[in-house]
């Protein structure tokens, strides 16, 4: 029977969507049976592959009409990318001219994902399959020009690596593990850039903090330029489950995990799973930590802390237990004002150039804690800015202003004296603002890392990812001129645009600490009432008791 122009343009419509394709005509390899089964993007995962496939079919576009970019982050064995690589098959096969590619981390892996989406071919309805040619390129399947183009798979384990022409669709596979991610990116951003239908996926699990890969994850995050993110937790794998045992009793960490995780989709049969894996497993067993890492919980606390991070991990603890809100910036609250509370803003008016987030904080006084009330980030003129931390300022109760008094602080400085705020940090008597110097650097960190341990209560997420990977260096930062004759981007640049938000509360910690402890309450009769004592003139009478202690010793 002979099918018609219009069945024939209905068939190619249902053979280009991606998920319309393989749901109806896919067949992969099941490695338990060793056998050709139907694809079923819902057999390993309850989410992940299906919002895989939807993004190939419907890819999602800027405001400019422009494809986004998507990076996802999950755990291992959940097909990431195998499901990627089956998602570009019907582009490339259906499309006259397609060109896709593919970076592996590894040869074996490249040469694991040809293999198997040649196999996706071969199993492919015989009258409906695009006929291939061949290549004299490994790892390369090319169809027919008339009626598809060509997937490509290429290898990042020898470094830097480019894509040569601009492609249609790009899958950077297992991307952490890659020898040089940044320096291929700075080859393959230039032949995206260009192609306003083009779409790319970046997959992989949680590694290093302040890597390439975790700069790039917080870039997406934040839904810059193009880009797309998508997390997905280890129990959105069906197969990271084991029965728990009714006779088992869960121990204090595991309650913890459940009354944090639990009404986000965590089960005791995943604590089951995590159990079983910290058992048999001999990498977790020597160090557990790492579950969180290869099977995470949450997009932050995943992410293997450095050693050479200002913040030590136990000062952060506390903070990644906690149930943080997304940071949707520029500007956000998180509690409103309440008349009787004493606030203090911090101030980073950003001295290192354009390219650098000017930023404040806004901590809550109150009842012995210093609570993230407010936070703003972004690229602003410092006219604009002190015009904000005026209004803002006015708003919680005409809070106590530290600027970092440094290069332009002193502007801003000037222009909130000039529109009568009063309420500001004085480092030294006529002296507004705080100075930044190599000696109060280390000072105020130490303050910051006492504060994290005790008084301080984080809201923003944001600012706890930047916490996790901060590193105490304020050198001058590379020219743009020898970043790009260098081939990739500065780290202290990269650095700098992720900190942020880190002089801010600090300058805030230093504000808190010369605040009054206001407390709702007053304290008993027979208690002292410090509640107008500051921090500081706190820590000075328990000095000065000791002291007088010591004194009648001797005596």
């Amino acid at each position: 029977m002979a099918v018609t122009p219009t069945q024939a343009a209905q068939i190619l419509s249902v053979l280009r969507n991606p998920k319309l394709a393989l749901t109806q005509f896919g067949h992969v390899h099941d490695q338990k049976t060793s056998q050709f089964v139907k694809f079923d993007p819902e057999k390993i995962t309850y989410t992940m592959q299906n919002e895989l496939l939807d993004y190939a079919s419907n890819t999602p576009r800027t405001k400019d009409g422009q494809t986004r970019f998507l990076t996802v982050l999950t755990a291992r064995q959940m097909g990431k990318s195998l499901t990627a690589e089956y998602a570009c098959y019907p582009k490339a096969a259906y499309n006259p001219g397609w060109d896709h590619v593919c970076i592996a981390d590894t040869r074996d892996r490249a040469d694991y994902l040809h293999k198997r989406v040649h196999h996706l071919h071969q199993k492919w309805p015989a009258q409906l399959r695009t006929r291939t040619m061949t290549s004299r390129e490994s790892r390369q399947l090319t169809f027919r020009p008339i009626e598809g183009g060509k997937m490509r798979i290429l290898s990042g384990e020898a470094g830097a690596v480019g894509i040569g022409q601009s492609p249609d669709s790009f899958h950077a596979s297992e991307c952490a593990f890659w020898a040089d991610f940044s320096g291929s990116m700075f080859l393959i951003w230039p032949s995206m850039a260009n192609r306003d239908h083009a779409l790319a996926i970046f997959e992989c699990t949680p590694w290093e903090a302040k890597s390439d890969w975790h700069d790039h994850c917080l870039e997406a995050k934040k839904g810059s330029a193009r880009h797309l993110y998508k997390f997905f937790p280890f129990w959105d794998g069906k197969l990271n489950v084991r029965n728990w045992d009714k006779s088992w009793t869960p121990d204090n960490e595991e309650i913890g995990l459940m009354d944090k995780f639990g009404p986000k989709g965590l089960t005791f049969d995943n604590l089951a799973f995590r159990r079983f894996m910290l058992e048999m497993d001999s990498e977790l067993r020597r160090s557990p930590e790492l579950f969180n890492v290869f099977y995470p919980f949450d997009d932050i606390s995943c992410w293997i802390t450095a050693s050479n991070n200002a913040i030590p991990p136990h000062a952060l603890k506390k903070h990644l237990d906690a149930d943080l809100t997304k940071w949707e910036g520029p500007y956000m609250e998180y509690e409103q004002p309440e008349p009787d509370a004493y606030y203090v803003m911090g101030v980073d008016p950003s001295g290192h150039a354009a390219r650098d987030h000017a930023s404040f904080q806004v901590l809550k006084v109150w009842d012995g804690e210093w609570t993230q009330v407010a936070s703003f980030a972004d690229h602003i003129d410092p006219l604009a800015f002190s015009r904000k931390l005026e209004e803002v300022g006015r708003k919680y109760n005409k809070a106590k202003i530290v600027v970092e008094s440094n290069g332009v602080g002193q502007s801003v400085i000037a222009l909130l004296r000039e529109w009568e705020y009063s309420n500001m940090y004085y480092e030294k008597k006529r002296k507004p603002g705080f100075t930044t110097t190599s000696k109060s650097i280390d000072m105020t960190l130490g303050y910051m890392v006492d504060a994290l341990l005790d008084e301080l209560i984080l809201n923003d997420e944001d600012t706890l990812e930047q916490l996790q990977s901060y590193r105490n260096d304020k050198q001058i930062e590379e020219s743009p001129t020898s970043e790009i004759a260098r081939g990739k981007s500065s780290a202290k640049r990269r650095d700098r645009h992720h900190w942020d938000k880190i002089s801010a509360l600090q300058m805030a910690i230093v504000g808190a600490r010369s605040a009054p402890r206001r407390y709702k309450h007053k304290p008993e009769d027979n208690i002292i009432d410090i509640r107008n004592y500051t921090y500081d003139e706190r820590i000075a009478l328990h000095k000065d008791k000791a002291r007088q202690k010591r004194k009648k010793y001797w005596l």
